[in-house]
C-alpha cells in the first residue's frame, strides 16, 4: 500500500518520517508513503470549489482542491490520510466538515482524517519512556495535571517539563517553533509505537496498519 499523508508543516513531517518505518516496517518492505507538509492549518475556503489562492499554502486552504485532484486519479494500492491537529475545535463537527469535502470530489477514493488531540506534542506525552531518553532531567512533577489527550494547552505542559524558558515567548516566536522542531527530531526516535497512552496516536497507527494488511 502508497500512504499519501498531508500534514500541517514541518514538525509533523519530521516526526512522522521517524516514526512511519515504526509503524510500518521498512520503506518498501512493502509499504510506500509520502508526507507533504504545509504553512500550518489554515482555513476550508468559503466555496470549496474556488480555485486556491497560489500564496495561501495552508493545508485547508489547499485540502478541497487536493481531495478533488485525488479523487481524479483513483488507485486501489493507495490511501490518504489527513493528520490535523484538533487545536480547540469540536471533534465531531471538525470532522463532519472534512468528511463534506468528499462529496465535492468526482468519484469514491481511499481519504482518511486523523486528529492530534489537541496537537502533536500529546503523542510525545504518551510515552514517558521517550520523554526521559530525550531528556534525562525533564520534570515530570510539571506534568501532574496533565490529562491524556485534553484539551488544555498541550505544548505548554512539555515546555513546563522539559523547558520553561520557552513559555516566555509567545507559541509562533521562533523560540517555541524550534523547539516544536527540536521535539519532533529527538523525541520520536525513543518512541515505542506499540505503547503509547494517547489515544489520538493510538486511532492512527490502527488506522495505518488496517490498510497496510
Amino acid at each position: 500500500m502508497h500512504f499519501e499523508i498531508l500534514v500541517e508543516g514541518q514538525a509533523e513531517l519530521t516526526a512522522l518520517s521517524i516514526l512511519m518505518p515504526k509503524i510500518l516496517g521498512e520503506y518498501e518492505n512493502p509499504h510506500t508513503w509520502k508526507i507533504h507538509k504545509h504553512r500550518g492549518i489554515g482555513r476550508i475556503p468559503d466555496d470549496p470549489m474556488q480555485t486556491p489562492n497560489p500564496r495561501d499554502t495552508t493545508l485547508l486552504h489547499l485540502l478541497p482542491a487536493k481531495l478533488r485532484a485525488y479523487s481524479k486519479a483513483p488507485r486501489a494500492d493507495r490511501v490518504i490520510i489527513v493528520l490535523l491537529d484538533l487545536d480547540d475545535k469540536d471533534l465531531e463537527i471538525f470532522y463532519q466538515e472534512l468528511r463534506s469535502l468528499l462529496a465535492l470530489c468526482d468519484g469514491e477514493f481511499e481519504a482518511n482524517f486523523e486528529f492530534a488531540i489537541e496537537e502533536l506534542e500529546a503523542w510525545y506525552l504518551g510515552d514517558r519512556n521517550a520523554l526521559v531518553a530525550f531528556n534525562p532531567d525533564i520534570r515530570f512533577g510539571a506534568l501532574t495535571d496533565y490529562v491524556q489527550d485534553s484539551i488544555c494547552g498541550t505544548w505548554e505542559f512539555l515546555a513546563r517539563a522539559d523547558d520553561p524558558s520557552v513559555l516566555t515567548q509567545k507559541k509562533r516566536s521562533r523560540h517555541s517553533l524550534d523547539k516544536k522542531k527540536e521535539w519532533s527530531k529527538k523525541i520520536p526516535p525513543h518512541m515505542d509505537v506499540d505503547s503509547n497512552n494517547s489515544p489520538s496516536f493510538n486511532t492512527f497507527l490502527s488506522r495505518l496498519r488496517a490498510h497496510a494488511i
